[in-house]
């Protein structure tokens, strides 16, 4: 398998997650979802959907627990 510019630009952006507290789930759901590799255009288009909902609730979030600290 031949890494696609997608993937790679996956790869940074899930190395750039930083965790919002100890054992945070949010963060863990968003890197398991940047480093899966789409099927089809279909697979890849939910994908895209799923990384838009999870990294809206990653940031709220890292918001949260930077705000409260």
């Amino acid at each position: 398998m031949r890494a696609t510019a997608f993937t790679t630009i996956r790869w940074l952006r899930m190395t750039n997650v930083r965790n919002c507290k100890t054992d945070c789930q949010c963060s863990d759901k968003l890197r398991r979802i940047l480093l899966k590799i789409p099927i089809n255009k279909y697979d890849e288009m939910e994908l895209d959907q799923k990384i838009y909902k999870i990294e809206k609730k990653y940031k709220q979030c890292f918001e949260k627990q930077m705000n409260s600290n």
